[in-house]
């Protein structure tokens, strides 16, 4: 995601990432696998890491006040869907 952008730009880029790669991950690499390997939950759980990692690090910075409610609502509201 792109850096330059705006934090809500780069927070719906990033959703947008998410959704499409396990759709990806969903219709074309997961069904390669053995049923029992879980391979959608591998990826889903992989994502999950590298995602909190990002956001731990988005709230780590000195962020403007609308820039962390913007972060907190995405991440209640956005991030579960």
């Amino acid at each position: 995601v792109a850096t330059g952008m705006g934090l809500g730009a780069r927070l719906g880029a990033l959703s947008g990432r998410v959704v499409g790669d396990l759709g990806v991950v969903r219709s074309h690499v997961a069904p390669m696998y053995p049923p029992s390997y879980g391979a959608l939950g591998v990826y889903a759980r992989g994502y999950q890491r590298a995602l909190a990692q990002h956001l731990v690090a988005l709230a780590r910075r000195d962020l403007p006040v609308p820039d962390l409610y913007l972060l907190l609502d995405w991440h209640r509201n956005t991030y579960p869907r």
